[in-house]
Parts: structure tokens; sequence; C-alpha cells
């Protein structure tokens, strides 16, 4: 019977360890996974806390963008209105030139027309008076070959040449609009 008492406590006891080792390396596992839990919950807390604050960048970086687009576009119209006065004030020159000032231009066109062929001019209605000038008259007197049309351009101050069907148009407005294509670069460049 003691044999059995010592067989039944060796049981005991080895069940015992048994069960101390089994307990032992379950609560290693679940050691292990907590850790593991542990270190995936802080790795994903930086990686949101990263995305936050890369988000935040990103979108600091574009409204910085947004607001130097936005300077830019309004330093740029302000450039261009200023450039329109200008070319808006060189027209009003043009329109409130007097009589020897219109009489030189015209001469100065009318010399570089082919004398060979007939050509008419159409006064713009605000240059009505200046062509019915003497001295528009004595410079129309020079150039046989050009005749002055009853028509005028409606709005308009200069005049327009015609020749063949063909109209060269040196109403100030139009001149202006022709050197402000061409300069308007160069000028915003100097100016600016």
């Amino acid at each position: 019977m003691e044999d059995l008492q010592v067989l039944s406590e060796k049981i005991l006891a080895r069940t015992k360890q048994e069960g101390q080792s089994k307990l032992e390396s379950y609560q290693k596992v679940a050691h292990d996974k907590l850790e593991e839990t542990r270190q995936k919950l802080a790795e994903n807390k930086k990686q949101q806390s990263d995305s936050i604050v890369t988000q935040l960048n990103h979108d600091y970086e574009r409204q910085a963008q947004t607001m130097k687009n936005k300077q830019r576009n309004q330093i740029l119209a302000k450039k261009q209105e200023l450039l329109n006065t200008v070319f808006d004030q060189a027209i009003t020159e043009l329109e409130n030139w007097d009589e020897t000032q219109f009489s030189q231009f015209l001469s100065g066109v009318l010399s570089k027309i082919d004398p060979n062929k007939e050509w008419s001019i159409v006064s713009g209605e605000r240059s009505v008076k200046l062509m019915q000038s003497n001295q528009v008259k004595t410079v129309l007197s020079h150039y046989s070959f050009v005749t002055v049309s009853d028509q005028t351009v409606n709005n308009k101050a200069g005049f327009i040449l015609e020749q063949g069907g063909i109209d060269y148009n040196f109403c100030f407005d139009a001149l202006i609009n022709e050197l402000k294509k061409d300069f308007s670069p160069q000028l915003a460049t100097l100016a600016f």
C-alpha cells in the first residue's frame, strides 16, 4: 500500500510539475503575445502620428503654394492693369492730337503708300474735324491719288486707308493694340 501511496505521490508530483510547466509555458506565450500586441500598438501609434505629421506638412506646403500663387497672380494682375493704363493713356493722347500732330502723322503714312494706285481715306468719327482742318487739306493736296470718303468709322479716332478692297487700319486704338501685343512683354520686363 505504501507503494501505491508512493506511486500516487509520484503521479501527483509529475502531474503537478507538468501542470506547472504548462502553466508557465502558457504564461510565457500570453506574455509574449501581450508584448507583441503592445509593440504593434506602439508602432501603429507612431505610424499614425507620422502620418498625421506628414499630412499636416503636405497641407501646409499646399496652402503655402496656394498663397504664393495667389500673391503672384495678384501682382501679375496689378502689373497688367498698370500696363493697360499706360496703353489706354497712349490712345487718349493720340485721340487728343491737334491739327499739326495729326497732319504730320497723316503725311508720314501717305508718304509710304504706292502713288500708282488709288487710295481712299475713311476718317474715324472722332477725327472728322481734324480731317477737315486746313493743315490736313494741305497734306492731302500733295497726294492727288488719295480721296477722302464721306463715310466714317464709328467711335474711332484716326483713319482707315483703303486700296483695292484692302483696309489698312490707322485708327489709334488699333495701332496701340498692335504695339501692345509687340511690346507688352518688353515693357513688363523693363518696368518691373
